[in-house]
């Protein structure tokens, strides 16, 4: 293992801990997995790891190395979380939603409002739209500027951090799970259409639907978003501003995901708390990761120069 760097060495073991809590969850569910729908994903996670092993000692090309694997541990992890929230339902424990809608109450805020006033403005709602359906593009480029210019301490925590919060968020969810505003509340249906909805309360139909019956087989293009609070929309925002700072994307990120904010809390059908939520979460994943990748390594390592 001394030809992988700490921050992948990392990754891997989150990626091992999730899946086995995959297999704990499959083993206790009812629900099965159509595995042929994800074999693609993973044998072209498999190429991308292949890749960067044979090209690692070449220097010339530690750079796309570095990148290669990150590309491929990233939408591993993120697939087998996503299959891991999947296998939750149906939900044996009551949703948290009412006591943050009381929240949302005490600071005066109602999704439904916010929706029929953005659909006064049709060309902000789609402004917003593409900012919230942005994130993980975001992400993607990032992960690539920080791979492809050498900075891998960064791109490492970048990822380790990402992952931990995930894990996180599903931990909490699993034991106090919410769905937003959305499953509870019905706008006026033509502000949902004027406001270019992407979470409607269709969706949160289907989620409250899921909450009760569960599903037969997972299919790749039936995992759903689930999460309301914290969101995980805002972390990703948090992600892409924090590890940007320094290079050229960080002011484009930085003007994008100030649209993030009230695009997830409207298109995301977010009550109000879970945009502070996200950003706590972002924060305490940082600090987490920051000591698994630096705790007692030796200066070499802890700027990730080389492999661990």
């Amino acid at each position: 293992m001394g030809i992988l760097y700490r921050g992948e060495l990392v990754a891997f073991a989150i990626i091992a801990f999730a899946a086995a809590t995959l297999c704990l969850s499959l083993a206790l569910s009812e629900t099965r997995i159509e595995w042929s729908a994800f074999y693609w994903g993973f044998f072209l996670n498999a190429i991308l790891f292949a890749v960067g092993l044979l090209i690692r000692g070449r220097e010339i090309l530690a750079r796309f190395s570095v990148t290669f694997f990150a590309l491929g541990l990233y939408p591993l992890f993120s697939s087998v979380q996503a299959l891991v929230f999947s296998l939750q339902f149906p939900l044996h424990r009551p949703l948290i939603d009412d006591q943050l809608f009381a929240l949302d109450a005490w600071v005066g805020y109602d999704w439904a409002a916010a929706v029929e006033w953005l659909a006064q403005y049709p060309v902000l709602a789609q402004v917003l739209a593409y900012a919230y359906a942005s994130s993980l593009g975001q992400l993607l480029v990032l992960l690539l500027l920080l791979g492809l210019t050498g900075r891998t301490a960064r791109l490492h925590h970048l990822m380790v951090t990402g992952m931990l919060s995930a894990v996180i968020l599903c931990a909490f969810w699993i034991i106090w799970p919410s769905f937003g505003p959305s499953a509870y509340l019905t706008p006026d249906p033509a502000a949902v259409a004027g406001a270019s909805l992407i979470v409607t309360p269709d969706y949160g139909a289907q989620l409250m639907h899921l909450a009760e019956h569960g599903q037969d087989t997972i299919h790749r293009h039936k995992i759903l978003g689930t999460v309301a609070f914290p969101s995980f929309h805002i972390v990703l925002a948090a992600l892409a501003v924090w590890f940007a700072r320094g290079t050229v994307l960080f002011w484009p990120l930085a003007a994008i995901n100030l649209l993030v904010i009230p695009a997830t809390a409207i298109h995301g059908g977010h009550h109000l708390v879970d945009l502070p939520a996200g950003v706590v979460l972002f924060a305490l994943s940082c600090v987490l990761a920051r000591q698994l990748l630096g705790a007692g390594l030796p200066r070499i390592a802890r700027h990730s120069h080389a492999p661990a």
